[in-house]
């Protein structure tokens, strides 16, 4: 099958309530990482646990739609790699039919492009704003881009959003969130 490279680059902004280097803590804890997406039905330490160059392994389990409304559901199992990195977290994952991609999750201070992209409005932020950005460089056939594409961006948007939010349950305790009601930065439910 012919394959593609791609990326996408989901950026979230970190209010500023939110303390950045909690948000950081919930990158490295791995388990955390894996239970915010939600397609992940189950995972474990991967048998081998720990790879050269310090990454650690997991084995994952995914329910996804292969026909639209959840018509028809199919559970796929995938290796993820995680290492640690002091301003975030770069994953691995390498799954069945090809599929691999490498996700680099940082936070750090927002720049113009953000302001420009509408991540920040003009009232927000100033000196100082934070964002979580991932960029995710994915290979797959060509035939399945157009599926990974339509999946991967809302259910990272939503993960941002969850890992936001838990920062912010985290500093201040309870729920509500730091955009309000559970709601992630776009309004929508944060919560799976």
């Amino acid at each position: 099958m012919f394959r593609t490279t791609f990326t996408n680059t989901v950026t979230t902004p970190i209010p500023p309530d939110v303390n950045p280097d909690i948000v950081i803590e919930l990158l490295h804890n791995h388990r955390f990482l894996i239970t915010m997406s939600p397609i992940v039905t189950r995972h474990s330490p991967a048998t081998d646990g720990q790879e050269a160059g310090g990454k650690i392994t997991y084995d994952v389990w995914e329910d996804i739609d292969l026909l639209p409304f959840g018509w028809w559901k199919h559970e796929i199992h995938f290796t993820a790699a995680f290492t640690d990195k002091l301003n975030g977290e770069i994953s691995w994952v390498e799954a069945p039919l090809g599929f691999s991609s490498k996700a680099d999750y940082t936070v750090r201070a927002a720049r113009q492009e953000d302001y420009d992209a509408g991540v920040y409005a003009d009232s927000d932020g100033g000196g100082g704003a934070m964002v979580l950005e991932e960029a995710i460089e994915t290979s797959c056939s060509v035939v399945f881009k157009p599926f990974v594409e339509m999946t991967m961006v809302p259910v990272r948007q939503k993960m941002h959003a969850q890992v936001v939010e838990r920062a912010w349950e985290i500093e201040y305790g309870g729920g509500g969130g730091p955009w309000g009601n559970g709601e992630g930065p776009d309004g929508r439910s944060a919560r799976p």
